[in-house]
């Protein structure tokens, strides 16, 4: 998927399996399993899934007993339930407690308060770069609306928490607190850790301030007049034209960003928003070298430092080797939170970027810097975990299409994570049915609450013509707490699904599904 167009999806079940209300719901290709409750049936049956499949699977781990199972050998696609196996792997390979350094090193030594060299900030992979509360060693994402990363996709988001422009200021005061009082060479950023990794989300670099997003927040005003706009972080690279008008508060949101076609630097934000609520969409950065080392540069001259250039592009050529930085230069550093904080984002919140992000940290943890070569690391742990090569394709960190797997192997490897001794990290960062990440607003009055956790996955389409949602998949997967401490770990999805509008589309298929994981935990709640 494009940014902010594309969507996870999370799979199907046949709908044929519901179709008689008592019996098994079965293929012929499936295994014989029980009846699905009525909760479930009603909503596999209503009108968006009328030529929908539903493939799903429900397990008890310490048995093997197969509770519900349809399609449960067969390929879907996986979408966002890939990251169940990217941060899986990251938390084997690297470990949840491992930390990312980010250094400053100046190319020569400083004398007298200058330095006549240049700085360089070293991109490492930090996602957060010192925002999102680093500082206190944590990894906050929004829990009241949708996080950021997603406000030019879904309505309702809201800036992340935290001063993004954190780290950049701690790595301002070290410089300054080591002598430092004016730049007379360049401020650099290098970010040669890896070749700068292009996805369907966009692209992921080892630098990543604001997670390389301009908020752009807008404050109506009475309807009809001109709306208030902000950009935040404020900065100098960018500047605002600004045509956004305030709608009746019944209106949605149609704000839309887009750069100059001339000029680069200038942000163009067009539309309407609806009286008496604030409303957000973002810009994506295409060159984070050039935002990182602006930044930078405002954080230094902040901090009582001067910088002689007023360059806003960052100059790669100046870089020196990158194997020739020396541990006596380096005058600043910082330290990222533990990669379990980073790894519960990317699951709770389905981050596509830090999912992205993880897989070339598996790529540089095997000595290259081509970050498709983490793919092998997961594969490599996938079957250790037992799950068949046949029944697993993973394309890159986040799920993109054609990433997939059967049922099966979703929750052969589930039953493998779950005796690591990083399994309390692996479950506790995944979003739990209305209380947590993107489940937090799905069956916030069942009974159910709190007792489904899983990670949700999406692949949808826009159709063009008519502007509908097409529901390649969209799927949960995890465990049931059904009481007495036992948890049943299951797959349910939905495929081929049409939705009159992306919006409504992609809220309804999503709780749908939700309820339908619901259903089955409340018929298996305190059974034998």
């Amino acid at each position: 998927m494009t940014a902010g167009k594309r969507l996870a999806v999370t799979a199907a079940c046949m709908l044929l399996l519901v179709a008689c209300a008592n019996d098994a719901t079965t293929s012929d290709n499936d295994e014989t399993a029980g009846a699905l409750p009525s909760e479930a049936v009603e909503i596999m049956e209503s009108a968006p899934y009328t030529t929908a499949r539903w493939p799903y699977l429900v397990v008890d781990p310490e048995t093997d007993e197969v509770i519900y199972s349809s399609e449960a050998d067969k390929r879907m696609l996986l979408a966002s339930q890939t990251k169940h196996f990217v941060v899986g792997t990251v938390y084997e390979d690297l470990g949840v407690d491992r930390t990312i350094t980010t250094p400053v090193y100046a190319t020569v030594a400083p004398s007298g308060g200058t330095l006549a060299g240049d700085l360089v900030l070293v991109g490492s992979g930090d996602l957060a770069l010192g925002g999102r509360g680093a500082a206190e060693g944590e990894f906050n994402f929004a829990t009241d609306g949708i996080d950021h990363v997603y406000a030019d996709a879904l309505p309702g988001a809201v800036l992340a928490p935290g001063d993004p422009l954190a780290g950049l200021n701690d790595l301002a005061r070290q410089v300054a607190s080591a002598g430092v009082d004016r730049i007379d060479g360049d401020v650099v950023v290098d970010t040669r850790l890896w070749d700068t990794y292009s996805t369907v989300e966009g692209l992921v670099p080892s630098i990543f301030v604001n997670d390389n997003l301009v908020d752009i927040q807008a404050s109506p005003g009475s309807p009809g007049t001109s709306a208030t706009i902000e950009m935040l972080p404020g900065n100098g690279l960018f500047a605002l034209d600004s045509q956004v008008t305030t709608g009746d508060a019944d209106s949605d949101s149609t704000l839309t960003v887009e750069a100059d076609a001339v000029d680069s630097n200038l942000i163009r934000v067009r539309g309407s928003v609806p009286a008496g609520k604030t409303s957000l969409t973002v810009f994506r950065i295409t060159d984070a070298e050039s935002w990182a080392r602006q930044l930078f540069v405002e954080a230094l001259q902040r901090n009582g430092v001067a910088v002689s250039s007023t360059s806003r592009v960052n100059n790669v050529a100046s870089l020196p080797a990158s194997d020739s930085y020396q541990d006596a230069l380096r005058i600043a550093s910082l330290e990222s939170a533990p990669l379990r904080q980073s790894g519960s984002m990317i699951l709770a919140t389905s981050y596509n970027t830090g999912a992205n992000t993880f897989l070339c940290l598996l790529a540089v943890e095997s000595g290259s810097s081509n970050c498709k070569d983490g793919l092998p690391t997961v594969r490599a742990l996938a079957d250790e975990a037992g799950v068949p090569a046949a029944d697993l394709v993973i394309m890159d960190g986040q799920g993109g299409d054609p990433s997939s797997a059967t049922p099966q192997a979703i929750v052969t490897w589930l039953k493998w994570v779950s005796d690591q001794s990083w399994a309390d990290t692996f479950w506790a960062g995944q979003p739990i049915l209305g209380e947590r990440g993107s489940l937090v607003g799905v069956g916030v009055d069942s009974a159910a609450k709190g007792a489904v956790v899983g990670k949700t996955g999406t692949s949808a389409d826009v159709e063009p013509v008519s502007g509908r949602l097409v529901v390649n998949l969209q799927a949960l997967s995890g465990y049931l707490d059904v009481g007495d401490g036992r948890r049943l770990l299951f797959v349910v999805g939905v495929m081929g699904a049409v939705f009159p509008d992306l919006p409504r589309g992609v809220f309804q298929v999503g709780g749908d599904v939700g309820m339908v994981a619901a259903a089955l935990q409340q018929a298996q709640l305190n059974s034998p």
